[in-house]
């Protein structure tokens, strides 16, 4: 597993093709926020997004052996607070 690729801004990038292997929101945050990532070259397709219940945030997921394709790489749209891990299986 390569990184963590760690995002914090809306409009953060990972501009090389990518195997995402795992995502992990952490981070201070209020009821209701949201983080969403997407992938980059085509920004209507959503590759994971989450929604806080607390205010003490760690969400995540573990994608599994195939992860999920990037190939165009991947940028955080939507994030209220905190900042997120991505975790690759294969970047380049």
């Amino acid at each position: 597993m390569i990184g963590p690729v760690v995002m914090t801004t809306t409009g953060d990038a990972y501009v090389q093709g990518a195997q995402i292997a795992a995502i992990v929101w952490v981070g201070a945050t209020t009821a209701a926020d949201t983080v969403v990532l997407r992938h980059r070259t085509d920004p209507q397709n959503i590759l994971w997004e989450g929604r806080t219940d607390t205010t003490n945030t760690y969400l995540g997921a573990n994608i599994g052996p195939n992860g999920i394709h990037a190939p165009g790489g991947f940028t955080l749209s939507q994030i209220s607070a905190g900042k997120v891990l991505i975790y690759l299986k294969e970047a380049g």
